[in-house]
């Protein structure tokens, strides 16, 4: 996931100037006011599955690779939307997929159906508390939004769940330029805090090249931890995977 979308808008100043025969007369433009700006990006998640997803004691053992979800995805949709002025901005970040896949159970001969929907969004309002020409360090707070739809059959049996639920999360984001055009990024939040998920947590590292003045790829290695228990149902299930983007600046 560049620039980072709050930036604070410079001062400009006119510096004093002295006439040959009057004293030195100071002279300084007002200051610029700064503006807000929108940074939008899109990505893909090579993500895979590790973990496990119960309903009403039915338990599925993930362990799906990027290549068992890509042959059976259905849909899939992963983008971000950050919006700043001064020393703040705020985050919306969403993923929604569909996929399903057959998982094998302890008889061989017998198979768990897994489909899933979801949605996760994270939701943030993040301030800038160090920026220097090289660096800049942002601490956040917000939410993790999850809705998944699940469902696990066997020959015999079908049992399925549809669950939403909201977790706080406080986190940071480091950036720092390498060169003029490359740069290093890294992410890292926590939460839950047994409000809706007993933890969550969230790690993304990537390395950045911009294309161009507001444009900019970043390819890192992003993964996602959620554990969750609400009745009979369980979602404990890391995702994790590379991460491709394209981010622009208006």
């Amino acid at each position: 996931m560049k620039t980072k979308a709050t930036i604070i808008a410079l001062l400009s100043t006119v510096s004093a100037f002295a006439g040959s025969s009057t004293p030195p007369i100071e002279s300084t433009a007002p200051a610029e006011v700064s503006s807000w700006e929108v940074r939008g990006a899109l990505y893909g998640w090579a993500q895979s599955f590790d973990g496990d997803v119960g309903i009403r004691g039915l338990t599925a053992p993930l362990d799906l690779s990027f290549d068992d979800i890509l042959k059976d995805l259905d849909i899939a949709f992963m983008g971000a939307l950050e919006v700043g002025r001064d020393r703040w901005s705020f985050l919306a970040d969403v993923n929604y997929a569909k996929v399903s896949d057959s998982i094998p159970v302890t008889d061989p001969a017998t198979t768990l159906e897994f489909e899933q929907k979801q949605f996760l969004g994270n939701f943030l309002a993040i301030y800038e508390t160090v920026k220097t020409d090289t660096l800049d360090l942002d601490l956040f707070a917000g939410a993790r939004v999850n809705w998944i739809d699940a469902q696990l059959s066997t020959p015999t049996d079908s049992r399925s769940a549809d669950k939403s639920w909201v977790d706080p999360i406080i986190g940071a984001r480091f950036q720092s330029d390498l060169c003029e055009k490359f740069f290093f990024r890294a992410l890292g939040d926590i939460g839950g805090f047994d409000v809706s998920s007993e933890l969550t947590w969230q790690a993304l590292a990537g390395f950045g090249y911009r294309v161009m003045d507001n444009g900019a790829i970043l390819l890192g290695y992003r993964g996602i931890g959620t554990d969750y228990t609400d009745g009979g149902f369980t979602y404990d299930v890391v995702t994790h995977g590379p991460i491709l983007g394209f981010e622009y600046r208006f």
